[in-house]
């Protein structure tokens, strides 16, 4: 089978496409036949050397993926033949995967292999820190930073669902233009504007209710800044490559709470909830509530570019690899 392969730590174009054995399965496993690969921003930094878990090479990247079951152990009850969404610790970008049976979804033979593979990290994350870090209600505001990214395009779409309304900040005019056809309520361009007086002014001076942070940087302090009295500001990642260093004190004099969102983390200590978020998120899907659509659609030998768009923040919307 295919397989992208890091030989060695550093830019995505030292990235490998190797033939290598399929994978076998124990009685606890099943072995995928992959349709479509998620592509995401941890992916770009995984292959450097740079992600919160350093691997040693050779691996494969990606962790989220959509096909059907080809193969699976005594103790696995979906039987062969299922669609399922997995989600594999490494190995994606491969033609065939195999994982635990705990680490897939079911989904309907019909569902779109495409919003399959399109739906865990970046929906599965903004819905954990919208509902369960954030406690989100409707009627709330939501700032959404990078808003035309993995992330951002999920929040503007989740917002909906959760009747929360959306101030979504970007930085060029396509990149507006996108995140308007996704229902964004109104939208900052914080490469021309103050973004802290203009959210204030969007507000009527009260501020947002929610931040969605995976930006990171000095637009973050400027965010935080722009949130009401009990505001949450959610932190999700740090896209500009910049660690911002907050000021304590606005905490106090807001009221705020400054909530870090590791999902990864979550899904392995709360397997229960994790499994309802899903049913629930696959369930929007069903319910033609959410419309997942990822905007750039790569082969298996694009994806040293798909990686490269992200570190060079080319990418807007979600990215997946087609097989």
């Amino acid at each position: 089978m295919k397989s992208v392969v890091c030989t060695k730590l550093g830019e995505p174009s030292l990235l490998e496409i190797k033939e290598i054995d399929k994978p076998s399965v124990t009685e606890e496993d099943v072995l995928i036949k992959v349709e479509a690969a998620g592509v995401n921003f941890p992916d770009a930094l995984l292959v450097q050397g740079k992600y919160q878990i350093v691997l040693d090479p050779p691996f494969t990247p990606g962790n989220e993926v959509c096909g059907v079951i080809e193969d699976k152990g005594a103790n696995v009850e979906i039987p062969i033949g299922s669609k399922v969404i997995g989600l594999p610790p490494v190995g994606g970008f491969a033609e065939y995967v195999a994982l635990n049976k705990n680490l897939v979804i079911p989904v309907n033979n019909d569902f779109d292999p495409l919003a399959g593979a399109s739906l865990p990290i970046n929906y599965g994350t903004t819905y954990y820190a919208l509902k369960r870090r954030a406690n989100a209600n409707n009627g709330e505001t939501l700032l959404v930073l990078g808003a035309s990214g993995g992330i951002g395009t999920a929040s503007i779409q989740l917002a909906q669902v959760m009747g929360l309304k959306t101030i979504c900040a970007v930085g060029s005019d396509d990149k507006e233009e996108y995140v308007k056809s996704l229902g964004a309520d109104e939208v900052v361009r914080y490469d021309q504007v103050d973004l802290k007086e203009t959210v204030k002014s969007l507000t009527g001076g009260k501020g947002v209710d929610i931040v969605m942070d995976p930006v990171g940087g000095e637009v973050s302090e400027q965010a935080l800044r722009a949130t009401a009295f009990n505001g949450r500001h959610l932190v999700i990642g740090f896209a500009n490559g910049e660690i911002p260093k907050i000021s304590l004190n606005l905490t106090l004099v807001k009221g705020v709470s400054i909530v870090g969102v590791w999902w990864g983390r979550w899904t392995n200590t709360s397997p229960k909830e994790t499994a309802e978020d899903f049913v629930e998120l696959v369930s929007f899907v069903n319910d033609n509530k959410l419309n997942i659509t990822p905007k750039n659609i790569y082969t298996l030998e694009e994806t040293s570019l798909a990686l490269d768009n992200f570190l060079n923040r080319k990418n807007i919307g979600k990215t997946v690899i087609k097989f």
